[in-house]
């Protein structure tokens, strides 16, 4: 009778233990599920964030270029004229000389008046010198 109460105890040892490695085999697989499921969309997250961020960066570039745009018509709401004085002056130029074609020519006093703004120095070309009057006020 011992025998088989000892048998019978061995037994159920074993289907305990047998028991509890499977729930432990099963925590275990569903603690690497959770895992990966978490490194999944942690990635996804990352994704996101950076498609995000680079949207966001796009976005801002596009700001910008359109703020240089507005910039520059607001300057000076007589660019296509100031843009026509620029392009037939006789280059290279000085400011003073610059200043005296533009009074001379009969252009508008705003016009006269965004050309004092400019630096003293010579302009070897209407590039130098409309690249300088979008650097000034």
């Amino acid at each position: 009778m011992r025998n088989k109460n000892e048998k019978k105890e061995t037994d159920k040892m074993k289907t305990d233990i047998t028991q509890d490695n499977d729930n432990n085999e099963r925590e275990q697989n569903k603690m690497k599920t959770t895992e990966n499921i978490s490194q999944k969309t942690n990635a996804d997250e990352t994704k996101k964030d950076m498609k995000a961020e680079k949207d966001w960066k796009a976005d801002i570039d596009k700001n910008k270029n359109l703020n240089k745009e507005i910039k520059g018509d607001i300057k000076n709401p007589y660019r296509a004229e100031l843009d026509s004085f620029i392009k037939n002056l006789h280059y290279p130029a000085k400011k003073q000389d610059i200043l005296d074609s533009a009074m001379r020519d009969g252009n508008d006093s705003k016009i006269s008046s965004t050309l004092q703004m400019i630096t003293e120095k010579y302009y070897s070309s209407a590039d130098e010198l409309t690249r300088e009057l979008a650097n000034v006020g």
